[in-house]
């Protein structure tokens, strides 16, 4: 079974629909019903236990992940189709969106396909997977990362992913002080300056003449050298 998808007009057709009147669920067959009732269940776990949106984003964001994990026809194809992340938003779980950015806001529904926040939440946890769940929590719970940090993470890994050097920095990230980051932050030229985002635009210049594969230590070690190259040793 693949999965289903919605392309740009249905989507506008239905936000419509859903912002006139959001009472009432949108028809789904048994096995989105069954998938909206999941996901339901655990946003409500989670908003239970955790108050800040940046906490909300990653702990539901961990759910999404794994119970993906576990459907079959669910692929890295699936995961870059802006149509699914559309259904899911539109069809399956409109309600949970509006609880976290309102029933009118049509980026993170389906107009803009790196802001649908669905598809954010489970970008950010593969961009950042650091090979099970506690490892990657112990990274994306560090200090520095807010939800700015998914935003600017989804943004600028474009299309062409390099999954392994995302993977780096996240960790390496998560690896600086929190009073090293606290001074480069205080630091900088505008607080969107953020040491994260300098690093993320050092990357996009640096990919385009170097091959992080082919760097001397491979991914780890051209990732440091982002961070070695703005005085940061980690």
């Amino acid at each position: 079974m693949s999965m289903k998808t919605l392309k740009r007009q249905e989507a506008q057709k239905l936000m419509v629909e859903w912002i006139k009147d959001s009472s009432c669920m949108p028809e789904v067959d048994s096995f989105y019903l069954k998938m909206r009732n999941e996901l339901q269940n655990a946003y409500k776990d989670v908003k239970e236990k955790y108050s800040r949106d940046y906490e909300i984003d990653i702990h539901f964001g961990i759910y999404l992940y794994n119970y993906f994990e576990k459907i079959a026809s669910f692929n890295m194809r699936t995961a870059s189709d802006d149509g699914f992340w559309r259904y899911l938003s539109l069809k399956v779980v409109p309600d949970l969106v509006t609880d976290r950015w309102g029933k009118d806001n049509e980026a993170h529904f389906w107009k803009r396909g790196n802001k649908i926040w669905l598809r954010t939440l489970w970008w950010y946890i593969y961009l950042s997977w650091q090979e099970n769940v506690q490892k990657t929590l112990d990274v994306i719970e560090s200090p520095g990362f807010t939800t700015d940090t998914i935003l600017n993470l989804i943004d600028r890994s474009g299309k062409g992913y390099y999954i392994g050097v995302y993977r780096n920095i996240m960790y390496l990230h998560s690896r600086v002080p929190k009073e090293k980051l606290a001074e480069f932050n205080r630091n900088t030229v505008t607080k969107a300056d953020s040491l994260f985002r300098v690093i993320m635009k050092l990357n996009t210049a640096r990919t385009k003449v170097i091959e992080p594969a082919l760097y001397t230590g491979g991914e780890r070690e051209y990732a440091r050298s982002l961070f070695n190259d703005l005085g940061i040793n980690v």
